[in-house]
């Protein structure tokens, strides 16, 4: 175990520390921790738009996990009977595991608003009667070769025999948000690995090794009633804020945040010196 390992494990045994690691002093809305929402709770039909309370339930050191491996296999037989079968079975993983440098369950209460409103009307227009030119021009909002391309349809004849009427969906304008609303509560599970230089490519690769392991290993219901669970964790990546300023440092810390943003994941730096 590396010395900026070692000094952090160490650092995160006071909950006030893990508290600032959360929420840190120059972060007064909370990005991070609304960050680390959104990477397992889709933001589809909700914003979060004020993080009021983190509470930090457990914290655990050096968690292993074990992906299982799974075996797939099938059996036919065409004569004289015809029969077949297939099987799918999980085994203990016998490579090593991956760690999980600090791991915690918190609970986070949110005030959100809503982003799309109810339906509020469906119509629909015949198609059947309608020129490719006349359809461009009555639904000139629409592109008609995206339309067809996500219809799965090589031209406009097909579309119309497929779908005859073109339905069209009005959603109410949604509530305004209103601060004074009680807040939701979301169950987030935190990993966070540590890393003591920047290198990013390796970063990336042990984050998303680790991810997919979590994943495979704690099934997640598919969706909840504000959009999908992306993630059975949010993943929280720590660096030592010195890496920042050497010369041989990758990019400004937007940077690597933005990097790592993309790829579902939450970049942090710590002084430790």
């Amino acid at each position: 175990m590396n010395g900026f390992a070692d000094r952090l494990m160490l650092r995160y045994l006071e909950p006030a520390q893990v508290a600032r690691l959360l929420v840190p002093p120059d972060d007064p809305d909370r990005h991070r921790v609304r960050a680390l929402l959104a990477a397992v709770y889709e933001p589809s039909l909700l914003e979060v738009r004020f993080v009021d309370e983190v509470r930090v339930t457990t914290t655990r050191f050096q968690v292993p996990v074990s992906p299982p491996v799974t075996v797939r296999g099938s059996w036919e037989k065409l004569l004289p009977d015809a029969a077949q079968a297939r099987a799918t079975l999980d085994i203990p993983a016998v490579a090593p595991p991956y760690w999980t440098d600090l791991e915690l369950d918190t609970v986070v209460t949110a005030r959100v608003v809503l982003t799309s409103g109810a339906l509020d009307s469906l119509g629909s227009e015949d198609l059947s009667g309608l020129s490719e030119e006349e359809f461009a021009a009555r639904f000139d909002f629409l592109d008609l070769t995206e339309l067809m391309r996500r219809a799965g349809v090589a031209d406009y004849a097909e579309l119309q025999a497929q779908f005859p009427r073109l339905y069209r969906l009005h959603y109410a304008e949604p509530p305004p948000f209103d601060p004074g609303a009680l807040g939701r509560t979301y169950r987030l599970r935190v990993s966070v690995l540590f890393f003591p230089d920047l290198d990013l490519g390796a970063a990336l690769r042990r984050l998303v090794q680790c991810r997919q392991a979590l994943d495979d290993t704690r099934p997640r219901p598919d969706e909840y009633d504000g959009g999908a669970l992306l993630a059975a964790s949010a993943w929280l990546a720590v660096f030592p804020a010195a890496t920042l300023v050497s010369d041989t440092a990758p990019g400004t810390e937007k940077q690597v945040s933005d990097l790592l943003a993309a790829e579902g994941f939450v970049a942090a730096f710590e002084d430790v010196a």
